[in-house]
């Protein structure tokens, strides 16, 4: 019995430890390949803006706004990820105000 219990307890932590190396390598590839895009386009920009070529200001924004949708993207993604096996970062500031929203919850329901 003792036996079937510590298999199953291996069992249990192989699997946890597989999916904990599953998000850890999704994660990496969100970075990856997110982080490379932000990097080329802000090179781009930063290319754009030390030659003599004439850019319009629209066409900066827009790529601006990639870059700032991407990274949202990224964080998003990443989040969820962390989130999924219980491990996401929580500032304090974000931990006052969730604590506040449940008091004020259960004062509502009170």
């Amino acid at each position: 019995m003792q036996s079937a219990t510590s298999a199953s307890s291996a069992t249990q932590s192989i699997t946890e430890t597989q999916r904990l190396r599953n998000a850890i390598n999704t994660m990496d590839c969100l970075s990856q390949e997110g982080f490379s895009s932000i990097t080329a386009i802000a090179k781009l920009i930063i290319t754009s803006l030390e030659t003599s070529a004439i850019i319009d200001r629209d066409t900066i924004a827009h790529a601006v706004h990639a870059i700032l949708g991407k990274a949202q993207d990224i964080e998003n993604c990443i989040n969820y990820e962390a989130e999924s096996l219980g491990c996401n970062y929580r500032s304090k500031s974000d931990e006052r105000l969730h604590d506040a929203h449940r008091a004020g919850q259960k004062a509502v329901t009170a």
